[in-house]
């Protein structure tokens, strides 16, 4: 049987997470072993442990793998849509059923009662926040999008929309409308126009607004007490 080993590591390592992903769409992680993987690639089992010593460690690597397939993605489409629509092209895999969402709520399900699990999707989605971060801030530098008081809380909800989006796919079994919703979603949390009515302001924007208008409540109220009281 041939060895992963003879191959330059990088295309190894590729090759692996690549069957790693078919046989998790067939099986789940949970009834994923490292001897279906290795029987899709057409290896031995000791040849995948030479690169991922554990379950949980070739997660990481998926995981990753998936995080720099979608930020080079982002980069592409944001060339030609706008921030919103790239964004959500970032789960076009979930919108056209060639990843199953169901796939990830077992692994998140999973993780529960393993901590190696667990401690690979926390460091993904500290990851992901930061790649965001980098990318929203990038956006602003170029004006795609107005400027950002708390950038991290905007990462933050982007992160939560595409997360709810998924289990919307879910459950809606209406993957054109849950799309749709969140990039509207996605628009109301940038600052951007939603569905063509003006541009509803940042986070910050909406929170002085808000202010100004209780500040210039209070103001009329006084202006009018004091008028009254002249005028008496």
């Amino acid at each position: 049987m041939p060895k992963v080993v003879r191959e330059y590591k990088d295309q190894a390592r590729a090759r692996i997470i690549g069957a790693a992903v078919q046989v998790l769409q067939q099986k789940g992680l949970r009834g994923v072993t490292m001897d279906d993987i290795a029987r899709e690639i057409g290896v031995s089992k000791g040849a995948l442990y030479l690169y991922f010593p554990s379950k949980a460690q070739l997660l990481e690597a998926i995981l990753s793998q998936f995080r720099v397939e979608m930020m080079a993605g982002l980069e592409r489409a944001v060339e030609v849509k706008d921030v919103a629509e790239a964004i959500a092209g970032t789960i076009d895999k979930i919108f056209s059923g060639e990843f199953n969402p169901a796939v990830w709520h077992q692994v998140i399900a999973d993780s529960a009662g393993d901590p190696d699990i667990l401690g690979a999707l926390r460091e993904d989605s500290r990851r992901d926040a930061q790649g965001l971060q980098e990318f929203l801030r990038r956006m602003v530098d170029q004006r795609r999008i107005p400027p950002l008081q708390n950038l991290e809380v905007v990462a933050d909800l982007v992160y939560l929309a595409l997360g709810g989006t998924i289990i919307s796919v879910t459950t809606r079994k209406d993957p054109e409308e849950s799309r749709r919703r969140l990039i509207r979603a996605l628009r109301w949390i940038l600052g951007l126009p939603v569905d063509g009515v003006g541009t509803p302001g940042t986070i910050r924007n909406r929170s002085q607004s808000a202010r100004l208008r209780r500040a210039g409540g209070r103001t009329g109220s006084e202006a009018g007490r004091r008028n009254r009281s002249v005028g008496g």
